[in-house]
C-alpha cells in the first residue's frame, strides 16, 4: 500500500513538472512572436518604404516676363512640380497656393533672359524654389531653421516639367 501513495505522489510531480514546461514553452513562444526585438530595416528597405510614400504636387503653369537687355520684352513659362513623402503636405501646399505661387513669379521675374537658360541659373531656381516652398510651409510662415536638415523638410526636391523661354 505504500507504493501506492508514493506513485501517485509521483505522478503529480511528473503532471507538474508537464506543466511547467508547457507553460515555459507559451512563455517562450510568446516572446519570440510578440515581444522580441525586431532587426532594424536595411538602409534600402527605409528607401523602398520611403518611395512607397513620394506625392508629386503640380503647381500649374507659371507666366511672367523677364528682365531684359536689350529693350525687347522676354517672357517666361514653366511648370513646377514639387516632390515629397509627407501626403499631408498636399492639403498645405494648396492651401498656400497663392503664396507659394506668387514668391516663385517673383524669383522668375527677377532673372535675366539671357541668363536664365543656362543649366546652372535652372539648378539654382530649382533650389532656391524649394527653399521659399519650405520657408513658406514652416510652421513659422518664415525662413527654416539653419538646423533642420533637408531629411525634415516638407519638400524634398523640386522639379521643372516645362520650361520655355521666348
Amino acid at each position: 500500500m505504500a507504493e501506492n501513495k508514493t506513485s501517485g505522489k509521483g505522478k503529480w510531480i511528473l503532471i507538474a513538472i508537464i506543466v511547467i514546461l508547457v507553460l515555459l514553452l507559451a512563455s517562450a513562444a510568446g516572446w519570440w512572436f510578440l515581444l522580441r526585438p525586431s532587426a532594424a530595416p536595411t538602409p534600402a528597405q527605409i528607401a523602398k518604404e520611403r518611395e512607397a510614400k513620394v506625392k508629386f504636387i503640380d503647381l500649374g503653369s507659371l507666366v511672367t516676363n523677364l528682365q531684359s537687355s536689350d529693350g525687347s520684352t522676354h517672357y517666361i513659362q514653366v511648370e513646377v512640380q514639387l516632390k515629397t513623402y509627407d501626403p499631408s503636405i498636399d492639403a498645405k501646399v494648396k492651401a498656400l497656393m497663392p503664396e507659394i505661387r506668387n514668391s516663385i513669379l517673383l524669383l522668375l521675374a527677377a532673372q535675366h533672359a539671357d541668363q536664365v537658360g543656362q543649366p546652372q541659373v535652372r539648378t539654382d531656381l530649382l533650389n532656391e524654389i524649394k527653399k521659399r516652398v519650405n520657408g513658406i510651409l514652416d510652421s513659422d510662415g518664415g525662413t527654416l531653421p539653419a538646423a533642420q536638415t533637408s531629411a525634415k523638410q516638407p519638400i524634398a526636391a523640386v522639379y521643372f516639367s516645362s520650361f520655355v523661354i521666348q
